[in-house]
Order: C-alpha cells, then structure tokens, then sequence
C-alpha cells in the first residue's frame, strides 16, 4: 500500500511531501521532499532507520541537509565566471572568489499533487528558468529541469529531466545530488565503495588512472578517519557505487544511469556524515571545456529544444 500527505516543514514553514509504503499496515519506508527548498529530498527512512542527515536529529544546519540539488552545474566555476559561444557569463562569488554548486539549492520548485501508482508514489517538480525569473540574470538561457520521485517498495528513485527553452543559444550545463548521509554505527563499520576507473586532478587538470590515484575505493573502505573531496570519473551504470552499514545489517546500493559519469567523495573533519554524490560534469566544466578538455570536463550541451534524461536510485537492502 502505498500513500502521501502534504505536511509543513517546522522549520522552513514551507510545504514538505511525504511519500510512504506500508506492508501489513507498517509503514516500511518514507521519503520527504521540500519542492519549495530546490526540491531537497530532504529525509529517507526505512525500516526505521533513517539514511539522511541530519535526521532524525533536530535541522541546526541547512547547508549540510539531505539532498541539495547541484543545477546548472555542480562544483565550482574558478574566478565565478565562463564563457560559452563568444559570451561572458559572471556569478556572485559564494565562497571566497568561486562561484559553486549552481543556484537552485533553495529555489522554489512547482510540484503537482502527488498520485499513487500500481506499485508505488510519486511526486512531480519542476523549476523553469525564463527571461520573467530572476535567475534568468545569472545564466541568461531559458531551460527546464524536471525531477520526478518515485518510492517503491524500499527505493527512492529520482527521474531527471533538462531541456534547453531557449529559441536560439545552446545551453552548457551539469546536474549533480549531493546527498548527506549518516554514519550508522561506528565510523570504522560504516563502509564505502566507488568502483571509477580514474581520479580527477582538479590541480594539474587531469584524468589520473585509478591504479596511480592517491585513493581508490574500488575496495570497501571505512569512513573511519577519512577527510575526503575527490572528484572521480568514469563511472558506469553497471557498477553502482555502495554504502554498507554492518551495524545494521543494511546495504545502500545507488543506481545511476550513464549519464552521471562523475561521483564525488565528501567528508569534513570530524562530521557526522558523508557524501556519496552523482555528477554529470566535472568541477570547473565549462572553463575545462573552453581550454579543450572535454575528456575531464564532461560537460553537457542541449542545442535549442534538445532535452537529456537520467535517473537515480537509492535501493535499501539487506547485506
């Protein structure tokens, strides 16, 4: 049996959906999403055991909160500017002389009602980006991004969608999620594995072959210690990357189509959580782009009217 209810975030006083399916009248999973916080999936819970930071502590935080989502490009652009097809494009620095992670991580998304299917939820947004939006004047091409959530059984699936509006200029971008997950258990049994096949050298602007990288997660790795930001490349779609939580006895597996070729490993110093995130693009893609390495960049470009899809999937399962 599947369900919804359209709740109030407490904090953010903003609408919040949640999606749930029951089995024997126990709710077995749960996922909540924030259409009006850049479409944020916000909580994933299963089982019982909640996979997303913070919850089920209380949100002190925002900036490190479930699943920001990185549109129209994921990491930083060096100096916060391009230039792409003759023309300049200039963003506000937000950290330090870089500009990053794109612009629509608190950005209201439209939703529609969510409908219950044959085997499952779903939950439909959408932000379009004119001449009449404001962040029009960040990146002055007309585009649509389309996320679809869908909880079926124990898997959060996100359906992505982006189409170039725009009549006339083609659009360079990158999409990125960049979820905060817990650590369950100890940091030395809560393991990681990411099977790329190279380490991205945002220093040197390289591919490094995985066997010559300063890390390789191919393994299963502990969280341990680690203090991480590696970008990798190389990702295919019949090598997901993990999570396994012994503690627990529960696997993360994270189905991502081929279009997020790109993953990045996050961890701060000392934090409660750590990122597993799916990219289409590189750092820095469209100033790598414009010196002609495509090869790191990855970036993507939709002539007028072209759209791209892929999808996501978080899939719960025992070990």
């Amino acid at each position: 049996m599947y369900g919804y209810e359209i709740e109030k975030h407490a904090a953010l006083q903003q609408d919040m959906i949640r999606l749930w399916h029951k089995e024997e009248d126990e709710v077995v999973a749960e996922a909540w999403i924030l259409p009006e916080y850049g479409a944020n999936l916000c909580r994933f819970k299963v089982d019982g055991t909640d996979y997303l930071y913070p919850a089920p502590q209380k949100v002190l935080d925002f900036r490190h909160y479930g699943t920001p989502v990185l549109y129209p490009f994921p990491g930083v652009i060096t100096d916060a500017k391009f230039t792409f097809d003759d023309q300049l494009y200039r963003f506000p620095p937000n950290r330090g002389d870089l500009y990053r992670h794109g612009f629509v991580m608190d950005e209201k998304f439209n939703y529609s009602e969510p409908k219950v299917l044959d085997n499952g939820v779903i939950c439909k947004t959408s932000i379009e980006i004119h001449p009449n939006h404001p962040l029009y004047a960040l990146l002055s091409i007309s585009n649509r991004l389309d996320l679809d959530f869908t909880l079926e059984g124990r898997q959060l699936r996100i359906d992505v969608k982006v189409t170039n509006t725009d009549p006339k200029k083609r659009f360079p971008f990158g999409f990125g999620v960049h979820p905060y997950f817990n650590i369950i258990g100890t940091k030395d049994n809560t393991l990681i594995h990411v099977p790329a096949e190279a380490w991205v050298d945002r220093d040197e602007e390289k591919l490094v072959p995985i066997q010559d990288a300063p890390r390789d997660f191919r393994s299963l790795t502990p969280i341990d210690d680690l203090v991480i930001d590696d970008v990798w490349k190389g990702m295919k779609p019949e090598h997901p990357q993990m999570i396994e939580y012994p503690a627990i006895g529960k696997k993360v597996t994270i189905y991502a189509s081929e279009i997020f070729e790109v993953a990045v490993t996050y961890r701060m110093e000392k934090a409660d959580f750590f990122c597993l995130e799916n990219w289409t693009t590189t750092h820095d893609a469209h100033n790598l782009y414009a010196k002609g390495k495509q090869d790191i960049a990855n970036l993507s470009i939709l002539n007028p009217g072209e759209s791209v899809t892929g999808s996501l999937t978080y899939q719960i399962s025992d070990l």
